[in-house]
């Protein structure tokens, strides 16, 4: 029988480990830094050997999600796959990752009280709009996608579900992100229309927080 041996992390990943499952569960704005202290075993001294303030921490740990997200999305996009298939694997990666967020983490990532945080967030929705709006287009060139949408329109439409999603109101509607991710993306995708049997069984139903 072999023993599986963790590497032992260092200090600066220690933080993050723990800032993340803080983050994740609570959002970022709640927590602090003597919080992530505490979770982390490191004193406070040591934190900001790594970091200058909370928000570098937090703009660190969105950075690696965020540039993590657009190489997975980069490698569907690039694969020999059709359209439709490309489009399923983004929906099942985009399902999959909601599922450790809490509301709380979504709240504050829509509604950033940092000035750096937020012009990040901005950049990053501009960023994803970019590679998505490139994507649909080719599709429509190819005959995979409507050629009759109009392309303008379901951009705009899109950015207008990420404002939504700044509103409380809009947020109360769901149990979880993995619900309202479902919800909003198959709204686009699918339309009013009822989702075919074999699309259906490729898209899980999201978990419900007991």
């Amino acid at each position: 029988m072999f023993t599986i041996r963790t590497m032992k992390l260092t200090k600066k990943q220690q933080i993050e480990h723990k800032a993340k499952e803080l983050f994740w569960k609570h959002g970022f704005k709640k927590v602090t830094i003597d919080e992530i202290c505490k979770k982390a075993n490191v004193s406070r001294k040591t934190f900001y050997t790594f970091y200058e303030n909370k928000t570098a921490l937090v703009l660190f740990i969105l950075k690696e999600m965020t540039d993590e997200a657009f190489s997975e999305t980069r490698k569907i996009i690039d694969s020999e796959a059709s359209f439709s298939e490309k489009l399923e694997k983004m929906l099942a990666m985009k399902f999959e990752r909601s599922s450790d967020f809490s509301m709380e983490f979504v709240a504050d990532f829509y509604n950033p009280d940092a000035t750096e945080i937020l012009e990040y967030f901005n950049r990053i929705i501009t960023e994803s709009m970019e590679l998505v709006y490139d994507f649909y287009g080719n599709a429509q060139k190819t005959g995979e996608m409507n050629p009759d949408l109009n392309l303008e329109y379901v951009m705009w439409m899109m950015q207008k579900q990420v404002e939504l999603c700044s509103s409380q109101e809009f947020m109360e509607m769901f149990p979880n992100v993995e619900s309202m991710t479902k919800q909003v993306s198959q709204s686009i995708i699918y339309g009013i229309m009822p989702v075919k049997q074999d699309d259906r069984a490729k898209i899980k139903e999201p978990r419900h927080e007991m």
